[in-house]
């Protein structure tokens, strides 16, 4: 590749990321941006010096353009994006040195040359020794101390990483899409992750609107279903609703996103998919959905009396062999967001200490002043959980909607506050009257 082409192809990946990372932005990515001033020539001349060898011709353009680049993304729905991805890649004429490989014993120090560094300690390297005019790219896993080969040259690896959307930089990101020849633009993994993103940047509720396979793949890049999705679904056969998201569902092979889905079709299918959930619960312990996804949809589609029974029955099995601990407890039983499970705990004296967990359950179970009031009233572990949850409650003006209950329970725990003892006791009480006094 010649200088010109050299340079006027980073011209054209600045444009590509500044316009990827301004469309992941508004799709409400968390992405982040830091493109410094070129070198100078001087600046390259110590550095060369500082190195002992002569800079690549294609690291030393790529600095002419930024001195440091710094780039990445975060998607929020984490939970059905393929193979776990982010982005995160670069290069940094601050941190360019040779690779440390101190724990490699007979080690050549100067043949590695990083040029970026991911945040979880791996690094993007140059070989200085097969080509050092133009050096392969590999990535260092600083835990196994191995290397990956990505490409064959700088130029090479911009243009690969920038047609995966700039996935990396830490090691484990590039596994799926790695071969012998580095990253394979025609591995099945590419081609799948390139789908999805383009599908995740340029996918429309009106251009998936005729389908219902379009709807479902547009609700897994969406990752809410808010009211037009409902609606649009809404057109359909709940029947014909369930059953499509049920074949999705089938053929997803990743078990997290397949879970995900799941819960999905929960939001969107509701009472229509109770028979399914009703089918959950009778699959043997192995072989069932993770609980914090069968409680959900327990508590998205069946009758709350019928999807708490199930749960409780669940729960009270489980205390024959040990006891209850909250955050169990609470993984099941905080979809429900119910008062009865706040009555479920209290009769059943289930709190115990750690009550780490049981104080989140009690803030998330709608609460009533009456029901903090028992508690206050209540064994030692279940005044400090209702004590604790009381600094965790968001809807406190719903369970005191008149000044005199809140009053009231401020009085009470001023007389907490007198009986404690120890300090963590009074900065907890202390804690739960300053969230109160921000009414």
């Amino acid at each position: 590749m010649s200088v010109m082409t050299f340079q006027h192809k980073l011209e054209q990946w600045q444009s590509q990321w500044s316009e990827l990372l301004e469309s992941l932005r508004h799709k409400g990515a968390d992405v982040f941006h830091t493109w410094e001033p070129p070198v100078t020539e001087k600046q390259l001349t110590e550095l060369e010096q500082k190195l002992g060898i002569a800079l690549p011709d294609e690291l030393k353009q790529t600095l002419a353009v930024a001195s440091e680049a710094w780039m990445g993304w975060t998607l929020q729905h984490t939970s059905l994006v393929p193979f776990d991805a982010n982005g995160d890649w670069g290069w940094s004429f601050q941190t360019l040195d040779w690779l440390d490989l101190w724990m490699v014993e007979d080690a050549d120090p100067t043949r590695y040359l990083a040029f970026y560094h991911a945040h979880n300690g791996d690094s993007l390297v140059l070989d200085m020794h097969v080509q050092p005019q133009q050096p392969a790219v590999l990535s260092w896993n600083h835990e196994t101390g191995e290397f990956q080969f990505l490409a064959p040259s700088l130029s090479e690896f911009l243009e690969r990483v920038t047609m995966l959307y700039g996935i990396g930089a830490e090691s484990w990101q590039y596994e799926p899409f790695v071969d012998y020849s580095g990253l394979n633009m025609n591995h099945p993994h590419t081609l799948q992750w390139r789908k999805w993103m383009d599908d995740y940047l340029h996918l429309t509720l009106e251009k998936a609107n005729g389908t219902l396979e379009e709807l479902i793949r547009y609700a897994q890049m969406s990752g809410e279903a808010d009211e037009p999705l409902r609606a649009a679904f809404a057109a359909y056969e709940p029947e014909l609703v369930l059953h499509a998201w049920q074949e999705r569902i089938e053929q997803e092979s990743d078990r997290g996103v397949r879970e995900a889905l799941m819960e999905y079709a929960g939001d969107i299918c509701c009472s229509y998919a109770a028979d399914w959930v009703r089918s959950l619960w009778k699959a043997n312990s192995g072989e069932r959905v993770n609980a914090s996804i069968l409680a959900y949809l327990t508590a998205r589609c069946l009758p709350e009396q019928e999807g708490l029974a199930l749960v409780f029955n669940e729960l009270e099995q489980m205390e024959q062999t040990s006891r209850l601990n909250g955050y169990t407890a609470c993984a099941w039983l905080k979809p429900f967001t119910s008062r009865k499970v706040i009555e479920w705990m209290f009769l059943g004296q289930r709190v115990s200490y750690p009550y780490d967990g049981w104080d989140r359950l009690f803030a998330c179970s709608a609460p009533s002043a009456e029901d903090i009031w028992q508690w206050l009233g209540g064994s030692t572990v279940q005044q400090q959980v209702v004590i604790s949850a009381l600094a965790m409650l968001e809807n406190v003006q719903t369970i005191f909607p008149e000044q005199a209950q809140l009053q009231h329970t401020l009085v009470l725990l001023e007389q907490q506050l007198d009986k404690a003892v120890t300090k963590k006791e009074k900065n907890l009480v202390n804690g739960a009257v300053h969230a109160l006094n921000k009414l």
